[in-house]
């Protein structure tokens, strides 16, 4: 009896020592619901789980406020990392802070190097795909309507390459509109049939819809069929699951798809890699290049990606 007892204990003291020891990784989403959030915590958590951590996910709801709020919290909760999903580096001052406080190592996706980060991600080159698909679609004259997102930092980036892009065109028109979140795609219909009206088919210049995210974009398109309208070219950044499918069935012409879910993998293994370097770490700027898709060859990259990832 003596014996049996004394077995139960130890594995009760292992079993709680491995508990104690469990590490943990808070993710900081900008919108935990958003297709490309969601691919790139899927991602960074398959990698965490296979290294033996837990993951905590907090959605702020695009408030740089919150998102400050939630890194504090981490930070009190003494996470072993924290992963912050597309806020400017900028914008999170006090999170960063209380991370560097704490001895916490920070990664983002999509946020500037600052102190106190390891690893980040940037969202200029598919921005760059996209404008210049768009620019060759329409030509050198055109009216715009770009839809963008400054909360964002991946579509801060995206957005610069856009007004970089348009600017070389000699006549393209622009009408810039601010997309609210939540509800993103609830803007996007709203503004883009607004749009639509003062933009009659048939006029003297090509017309076209940029989207800094998929999301906007679908409530373009949804609007687009209200009005019966298939004469505007449309362009949106991700590659969500529902974007592809729109490129599928032509209502959508391009979306750039960004690979997150890799994404996720590859900074929760930077993240892995800087707390084993310690002081000799370097900060990484993590690039995967994206594929502008459009009907021409969503077949092809549904057969190499049959599940977005």
């Amino acid at each position: 009896m003596y014996k049996l007892l004394l077995a139960a204990l130890t594995a009760s003291a292992m079993m709680v020592a491995t508990v104690a020891e469990a590490k943990t990784l808070g993710v900081v989403a900008l919108l935990a619901n958003d297709a490309l959030n969601i691919a790139v915590i899927g991602g960074a958590t398959e990698a965490a789980k296979a290294a033996g951590w837990d993951v905590k996910v907090t959605d702020t709801q695009a408030s740089a406020d919150q998102a400050n709020a939630a890194m504090n919290s981490f930070a009190a909760q003494k996470v072993d990392a924290i992963f912050v999903l597309a806020f400017a580096s900028s914008s999170i001052g006090s999170g960063l802070a209380a991370a560097r406080d704490a001895g916490i190592p920070v990664a983002t996706w999509g946020g500037e190097i600052v102190p106190g980060i390891v690893v980040t991600t940037s969202g200029r080159q598919v921005g760059d795909d996209s404008v210049k698909f768009l620019t060759d679609k329409v030509g050198d004259k055109a009216n715009v309507l770009a839809m963008t997102f400054h909360p964002g930092k991946l579509c801060i980036d995206r957005g610069v390459a856009f007004d970089e892009g348009v600017k070389a065109k000699s006549d393209v028109k622009v009408d810039y509109s601010e997309v609210a979140a939540p509800g993103q795609v609830q803007f996007g219909n709203a503004t883009a049939a607004a749009w639509l009206t003062a933009h009659p088919a048939g006029g003297d210049k090509p017309l076209a819809i940029w989207a800094c995210w998929d999301e906007p974009m679908q409530g373009a398109v949804a609007a687009m069929r209200q009005a019966g309208r298939t004469d505007v070219t449309t362009v949106s950044i991700n590659g969500s699951p529902q974007a592809l499918q729109l490129v599928k069935e032509g209502d959508l012409t391009a979306t750039v798809w960004q690979p997150a879910f890799q994404e996720g993998k590859e900074v929760f293994q930077a993240v892995l890699d800087s707390i084993k370097a310690g002081a000799s770490w370097q900060p990484k700027d993590i690039q995967i290049p994206g594929i502008v898709v459009t009907k021409d060859n969503i077949d092809k990259f549904m057969a190499e990606h049959p599940n977005g990832l």
